[in-house]
């Protein structure tokens, strides 16, 4: 086991609740599960484990509240017509999974927007959730009277599977930016944190179909799926518990961003049908504080919508949209509903809108097949054909319509939830703190390697990719593997490769007191040849400063790539010294080149 930290503070923030744990070695020694949440007491109801994902900054950007804080401010400010000038986040999670997948460069910053269309700066805002999270712990510590030094702390902020290192690198350096720094910080994959806890739970904490208790599914040798679905994306990893108790990951993680507000997309499709866009961007523009009410409403009745009774969804619709509908289209709400297609599924009686279960079903259902296919698709996987049981966490895994889906399609596997699975990562985060081997190996999302140049060979290299140094024709461009994709891979396996570079010739003198660039690669392929392949991105770039200022006329050294639990480590190691400089990756976008930011959903959950 490794070695324990004095007090370990795990960090989750979500599309929709965010929220911190922790627990002191001596904790963590006595029983692992004996760990702390943050309380968070809005006024107006019990005191709850998380506290709603936004912030608020002022008309000069400045951070100014975060959580019920920021919501009660931003709609004192809605009432008073002085919310226009102001920057409230919704959603901001959600918006750097999208920036990165449409490849937008994201390595010093990028621009969200607020729930009115205005940009700010990524990094001010993560940094203070961060921040925010950070300062309410410590000041807790403070009123308790612990004795905590922010030099005792280890912080542990979960991720979904499904980011790629660009966006876990912009994590580090917002955490960075608030005082977090890289020996003091580290990153765990939401199911995997999901599992760590939910495997150490007590039997009764485990419920199962039919309310049966469920235990053999840890046993070691078992073959296990979570499914950690949030409120913005649904994370999924196949999982495997080892004779000492450690998990080792069996499939690369997957996933996709269909989690709990695509549900809430839905109902906002409906609502825009039915009353109509004109309407809909009147009533966000100035309404907004009926539409919060309205979209609240709506997010307690789908958490507590069953299945079995197929009963209608009743909301309060807000007098102000049925009035701004019939000033701008001459006739009442009952009528466009009697015309429309929802005349048999959709009431309106006085101020109440009834939606029936048929029609609330419709609203999941396209969210719940890409989350079973890809389900399906990992268990015809040949490490995965003898899984035997389904995980569910996350907020989103307590809706029943997804509980129900997952095990009418997966009759064959037992399907539990442990009984406080929305708090599962943020406490298996805790674990993983003290106990980072807990995890001891992973599966390679890519094929990793780096980009060089190797003697000409004409019967194998393209000749335009032909090249002169020092006297010497060699090919660039070269694809350097060291890491295949789905490859299991163990924390801490390193590989190297050779990295040569000569500076003979007269024109290469000026060379020696430059910098050399090694440029590291992945491939969506297990064998890339060409770094220029269509499956190809540049990852990340590691820049190397000459000894005493000047390389020697020949250079010869290695390039190690080292897997660190969830990110990869690059080092130089200089042959003739044996030294071992470790560089930090300038980590780069992917993907398209398109200035255009292709955005999942509208933070304020209207794509209008």
């Amino acid at each position: 086991m490794a070695e324990t930290k004095i007090l370990v503070v795990a960090v989750d923030f979500g599309s929709s609740g965010a929220g911190y744990a922790f627990s002191f070695a001596y904790q963590y020694k006595n029983n692992p599960l004996d760990i702390c949440t943050s309380l968070w007491n809005n006024g107006n109801g019990p005191v709850q484990a998380k506290v709603p994902a936004v912030l608020l900054f002022d008309p000069d950007k400045k951070f100014h509240s975060f959580g019920f804080e920021a919501e009660d401010k931003y709609e004192e400010l809605m009432n008073a017509n002085k919310a226009g000038q102001w920057y409230f986040l919704k959603g901001f999670k959600m918006q750097l999974y999208s920036a990165v997948n449409a490849g937008e460069d994201i390595r010093i910053d990028f621009e969200l927007l607020d729930v009115g269309g205005k940009s700010i700066s990524a990094k001010a805002v993560f940094s203070a959730a961060i921040g925010f999270l950070k300062d309410h712990f410590i000041q807790q510590m403070h009123w308790r009277k612990l004795g905590t030094v922010e030099d005792d702390i280890f912080w542990v902020v979960s991720v979904p599977a499904i980011w790629n290192d660009s966006a876990k690198q912009f994590m580090r350096e917002s955490a960075e930016k608030v005082g977090i720094q890289g020996e003091k910080f580290s990153m765990v994959y939401e199911p995997e944190a999901a599992s760590i806890y939910a495997r150490l739970l007590p039997v009764d904490k485990l419920v199962g179909n039919n309310g049966a208790v469920l235990l053999e599914a840890f046993d070691p040798g078992r073959k296990f799926i979570v499914v950690d679905a949030g409120g913005g994306t649904v994370d999924i990893s196949a999982q495997q518990v080892l004779e000492n108790g450690e998990v080792k990951i069996i499939h690369k993680e997957c996933g996709g961003p269909w989690g709990g507000e695509c549900i809430n997309q839905q109902f906002v499709k409906m609502l825009k049908e039915l009353f109509g866009n004109e309407v809909m961007k009147q009533f966000k523009r100035n309404n907004g504080e009926d539409l919060l009410q309205l979209l609240r409403d709506f997010e307690v009745k789908k958490r507590n919508y069953r299945v079995e009774g197929k009963e209608s969804v009743t909301i309060r619709m807000p007098f102000s949209l049925t009035e701004l509908f019939l000033d701008i289209e001459g006739s009442d709400v009952a009528t466009k509903i009697a015309i429309s297609r929802f005349n048999a599924t959709v009431r309106l009686k006085r101020d109440k809108l009834s939606i029936a279960g048929s029609l609330v079903e419709t609203f999941f259902s396209e969210t719940i097949k890409m989350i079973i296919d890809e389900v399906v698709s990992i268990l015809k996987h040949e490490r995965c054909s003898d899984v035997s049981a389904i995980m569910m966490a996350g907020g989103f895994s307590e809706a029943d319509t997804l509980q129900h889906a997952i095990k009418r399609q997966f009759q064959s596997l037992e399907v539990f939830i442990p009984l406080d699975g929305s708090l599962a990562v943020l406490k298996g985060a805790v674990i993983y703190g003290h106990n980072p081997s807990i995890v001891s190996s992973r599966v390679c999302n890519y094929t990793y390697g780096i980009a060089c140049s190797k003697i000409f060979d004409p019967s194998t290299h393209d000749p335009d990719k032909k090249w002169f140094l020092d006297g010497r024709e060699l090919c660039k461009h070269l694809f350097e593997v060291l890491f295949e994709i789905d490859e299991e891979v163990h924390i801490g396996q390193t590989r190297k490769t050779e990295f040569t570079d000569t500076f003979l010739s007269d024109h290469m003198q000026i060379r020696r007191y430059e910098p050399l660039k090694c440029q590291f690669m992945v491939s969506t392929k297990k064998d890339p040849f060409y770094t220029t392949d269509e499956s190809c991105m540049k990852h990340g770039s590691m820049i190397l400063s000459p000894p005493n200022g000047m390389w020697p006329q020949i250079t010869k050294g290695h390039v190690l790539l080292k897997i660190a639990g969830t990110e990869l480590v690059g080092t130089y190691e200089n042959e003739d010294s044996q030294e071992q400089t470790s560089v930090r990756f300038e980590f780069l976008p992917s993907t398209s080149k398109s200035p255009e930011r292709k955005r999942l959903f509208d933070p304020f959950y209207l794509d209008i």
